[in-house]
């Protein structure tokens, strides 16, 4: 257990009564053992032969652990006072004035911040005034009580007093002390390796004079007296060596060794009778106690000027080593360990732990100072450290040498010198980089006067090193002569004021008078306040990079032929003139030329020709263009024979003059191979005027392209706006023609059936395959919201092939099925005159084993017959060889002739829906009906009523004589897969009972069947 823990400061608020206990406990046996032998001793008299000791334990338990302590001295008096050999009113006299004397005591040291270690020299006097006056309050309390209690006389009590406070002060001194100042720290130290054998060796000897003191007789008192030097010398070294607590107990030993040894009649300070005063013991005790004092006095402040140097250097850094070079053993500071790593104090262990290739050069020094060839010397090494190596810088000078003029000791001192030498090694690094560096640099002061500069700058722009230092370099100068050099001069002073720092490209002259353009970098160096020092400049030569960067320029803008703007300069000034045009309120007119009939040109007079063509039309294209200070056309090349104009204006009509001048230029005469006839080309050229077309860049060329293949359809030679509103439009069906074949590409179309049957006796004759898209957003589409968008198209063609190829596979199913029926198929007037269609006709015929050619029945419009009847008779005629029979349909609203009707090979005729709708309300619709039918008659051809919605139509129709029949009345269209399902339960439209002779037919039943 550390004691030293137990103090009020330091205990905890719960505090642990059983540490309380074992420290009273403690307190008790060293007050009882210290009371018991004072009291026996004395044979309890006012002075006995041993000095009071018990006071001393009270101080210091008072002092070092708390009053809580008195709890120990008290129970050590109870024990004292039921001794038999103890008289309980003098030991509670004794007790009482040692509890007040301490008390007295320890509450002034602590008042004025006593420290118990005496590290300061004031606190040993303090001790001793502290103690005297407690040992004096203690003693007169002592003596009163023994006065009043009859014990002593009062005639003797101020001898009595006077005898009772000296052995209490010098009881308390011998064992406060001790107590007070001894700690576990000083324990280590002592007995630590160092000082281990010294330490030893003193204790024995102060253990030979506390034996010394048992032995002799008291007639050598006086020299007994004499040989106190001895213990006196061994004390004073033992202080020095292991400190004041270690030598103040050896003391309190010997001082109560000769003490008990007198008192029992042994050794030279025999006490001649009981209770006599003992003059030579106490006077020994005080010399002994003394003596260690007063060493200890002289040496601390020696030891604390010593520490004060050793925290000082410490905190400069700076480790402190000391050696006796005969045996290499010697001291070193904390610091000195720590920037070493090494915990050992001889110089050998040092040594060996310096890096092994600073050892050689660490050791040829020594030699030397241990020699005498030097008396002082510096040496850099590297010690081990975390991670690597430190470098030391080591300072050592001979303090002492023998008559032979060989060093004795030795010491050193050793700084931390990483940064230093990490500094050089960087200096060392940028004087080489700064010598051999491939760019210049030049230093300069705040005037601008060159300071240093490296052999690059030289080398690049001329001249010497001794001309150049002190004056000030062109590049710096704020005035020059140049407009563009003093813009760019401009540029660079005030980036520099902005930012400290300025990179660009400046040109030049070099000495030799030949221009060069430099990459340069200027950087300001300023003071901690912010005040300028220094202007560092870099060079670099990029002239022949800047000349490469201006031809590769040249090349990637410039057409090389032309020397026009390329597409990507072009789209450059393109945005350029945009930008202008709205901030102007001018209107820009891009313009797209392409020449017309170039090729043959080429294929005439060969490809050199042609490129003399273009040289010359780019002249003239120039010589076009108009400019002023702040605005020009521009013309440029984006390949072959087709260029791009950009052309101001401020109303469409000026506009229009511009570009009818241009076309104007373009088409007179070329002269291209010399002799020959002169060549003419005219041009195309579409137009597209910004803002009032406000699109991107790309889309106004592209705008302007659309026109120029406007204006070739035209005829050539000629010039088109481009409309936006028409192109959007275009644009809009050429997105729908998309969606349309990505229709069919996808499988998204379908064909739906509507049945065809015989009104007077129920038979289906036949189905019209009707087209539907079933759009995955938009759900089932008629044919009226597609078809019309691809007529006249490729596109059209395509959805009939793939209308015909199903329907005849669907017809293949029912015939297998065992329908009895046909299909009938509307085709297009451009699937119509697709110029190989009865050969694709046959082909699909051909792709099925059954004989569907007379099931299959083409409906064709009769607008479209109408449109070239001997065309289209003729491809009817090659259909009909293959068995196919034909259907004019929506008949009634072509208005044909009937030369036309009779020359078309049509085995049936269909009335338009329109007609048969109004028939029984509208007579001239019905008119038109009965003159169909009586033209089917005439013409041997079968009719068809289409939109038949209602019985009363139908009945209407019977009565006219048209008994075949079509129309949501019948039965609305159907998907294939419903169809069988609906001929098996198809019954009739109506049933009809036989005609009255002469009469009418008549209906036998209801309405419906």
């Amino acid at each position: 257990m550390n004691l030293d823990t137990l103090t009020p400061q330091t205990a905890p608020a719960g505090f642990i009564p059983a540490r309380l206990l074992q420290c009273c406990l403690l307190v008790a046996l060293a007050y009882g053992l210290f009371g018991h032998a004072c009291l026996a001793l004395g044979n309890a008299s006012a002075h006995g032969a041993l000095p009071w000791l018990p006071l001393g334990v009270v101080l210091a338990a008072w002092l070092r652990w708390g009053p809580a302590t008195l709890l120990g001295v008290l129970l050590a008096a109870v024990a004292l006072a039921v001794h038999p050999a103890h008289s309980p009113a003098w030991v509670l006299s004794q007790v009482s004035g040692d509890v007040v004397g301490a008390a007295l005591c320890a509450t002034w040291l602590h008042r004025i911040g006593f420290d118990r270690r005496l590290l300061r020299r004031g606190d040993t006097g303090t001790l001793l005034l502290a103690g005297a006056a407690g040992a004096l309050v203690g003693g007169a309390l002592v003596e009163w009580s023994a006065v009043t209690t009859g014990l002593r006389g009062a005639s003797t009590w101020p001898e009595d007093w006077l005898l009772q406070s000296i052995g209490r002060w010098i009881g308390l001194v011998l064992v406060a002390v001790p107590l007070l100042v001894l700690d576990r720290t000083d324990l280590v130290q002592a007995l630590g390796a160092p000082r281990r054998k010294a330490t030893l060796l003193l204790l024995f000897a102060v253990g030979a004079v506390a034996a010394g003191t048992w032995l002799g007789s008291p007639d050598i008192l006086a020299l007994s007296l004499v040989l106190a030097g001895l213990p006196v010398a061994v004390l004073a070294a033992l202080t020095v060596h292991a400190g004041v607590g270690l030598a103040a107990a050896a003391a309190a030993l010997v001082s109560i060794s000769a003490t008990v040894a007198g008192s029992l009649g042994h050794g030279p300070f025999t006490v001649a009778a009981p209770g006599q005063f003992a003059v030579p013991l106490w006077t020994l005790a005080a010399i002994l106690i003394g003596t260690v004092l007063l060493v200890h006095l002289l040496t601390k402040h020696t030891l604390a000027v010593e520490q004060r140097w050793l925290a000082a250097l410490g905190g400069a850094g700076l480790g402190v080593a000391e050696w006796r070079l005969e045996d290499g053993s010697g001291r070193t500071s904390s610091q000195w360990k720590q920037l070493t790593g090494c915990l050992s104090t001889a110089l050998d262990d040092w040594r060996d732990s310096v890096h092994a290739q600073d050892r050689p050069a660490l050791e040829k020094v020594l030699r030397r100072l241990r020699h005498g060839s030097l008396g002082r010397a510096n040496v850099e090494v590297r010690a081990p450290a975390e991670g690597g190596w430190r470098w030391l810088d080591a300072q050592m000078i001979v303090v002492e040498r023998d008559h032979h003029d060989q060093a004795l000791r030795l010491i050193a001192t050793l700084s931390d010198s990483s940064q230093r030498h990490d500094a050089q090694e960087r200096q060392r690094l940028s004087s080489s980089l700064f010598q051999h560096l491939h760019e210049g640099l030049l230093i300069a002061d705040a005037e601008l006067r060159v300071l240093d500069l490296n052999p690059a700058y030289l080398e690049i722009l001329g001249g010497d090193r001794e001309s150049l230092l002190g004056t000030v370099p062109s590049m710096l100068r704020p005035s020059p002569a140049d407009p563009l050099v003093r813009q760019q001069r401009q540029r660079m002073w005030d980036g520099l004021r902005s930012a400290g720092r300025w990179r660009g490209e400046l040109v030049e002259r070099r000495r030799s008078g030949e221009s060069c353009t430099l990459q340069v970098t200027i950087s300001t160096v300023n003071s901690e306040d912010g005040k300028t020092l220094y202007h560092a400049l870099v060079i670099s030569d990029i002239t022949e990079q800047r000349q490469q960067r201006d031809r590769l320029e040249r090349q990637a803008h410039y057409d090389e032929l032309t020397r026009l703007p390329n597409r990507t300069r072009l789209m450059q000034l393109l945005s350029d003139a945009m930008t202008a045009a709205d901030a102007d309120g001018h209107l820009l007119t891009v313009c797209y030329l392409d020449l017309d009939r170039f090729k043959p040109v080429n294929d005439r007079f060969g490809h050199a020709a042609g490129d003399r063509l273009l040289v010359e039309l780019a002249g003239r294209l120039r010589s076009a263009l108009r400019s002023n200070a702040i605005w020009s056309d521009t013309a440029g090349r984006i390949g072959g024979d087709e260029f791009v104009l950009l052309l101001r204006a401020t109303t469409i009509e000026e506009s229009r003059l511009a570009v009818e001048r241009v076309l104007r230029v373009v088409e007179q005469p070329y002269l291209v191979v010399a002799g020959a006839e002169p060549v003419q080309v005219t041009a195309s050229m579409g137009c597209c005027v910004y803002p009032i077309d406000r699109s991107d860049a790309d889309t106004l060329l592209r705008h302007a392209d659309n026109a120029m293949y406007d204006a070739k359809q035209a005829g050539r030679n000629g010039y088109r706006f481009f409309d936006p509103e028409h192109r959007k439009r275009n644009e809009e069906r050429v997105m729908a023609m998309g969606r349309v074949q990505e229709g069919l590409d996808h499988n998204e179309f379908v064909l739906y059936y509507q049945p065809i049957v015989d009104m007077r006796s129920g038979v289906v004759l036949g189905l019209e395959a009707l087209l539907r898209w079933d759009h995955p957003q938009q759900g089932l589409l008629a044919p009226s919201q597609f078809l019309p968008l691809i007529e006249n198209t490729g596109l059209s063609a395509r959805v009939g092939d793939w209308v015909l190829a199903r329907a005849l596979e669907q017809l293949a199913k029912w015939r297998r099925a065992g329908h009895d029926i046909s299909v009938s198929v509307n085709v297009s007037p451009r699937h119509l005159q697709e110029p190989d269609f009865s050969a694709r006709l046959k082909h699909w015929l051909g792709c099925h084993p059954e004989p569907l050619a007379g099931s299959l029945e083409l409906e064709v419009l009769e607008t479209t017959a109408h449109a070239d009847v001997a065309a289209t008779s003729a491809l009817l005629a090659d259909c009909r060889k293959l068995g196919i029979r034909f259907a004019l349909d929506d008949f009634g609203t072509g208005y044909s002739t009937l030369a036309y009707l009779k020359q078309l090979p049509v085995d049936k005729l269909k009335i338009d829906r329109s007609f048969v709708h109004q028939m029984l309300d509208d007579a001239q619709d019905r008119a038109i009906v009965e003159g169909v039918i009586g033209l089917a008659r005439t013409f041997q051809c079968v009719v068809v009523a289409e939109g038949v919605e209602s019985p009363a139509q139908a009945r209407t129709l019977l009565e006219m004589g048209c008994a075949i029949g079509q129309g949501t009345g019948i039965a609305a269209p159907m998907p294939a897969s419903a169809v069988s399902a609906w001929i098996r339960d198809y019954k009739g439209l109506f049933a009809l009972a036989a005609a009255a002779p002469g009469g009418p037919a008549r209906s036998a039943g209801g309405p419906l069947a």
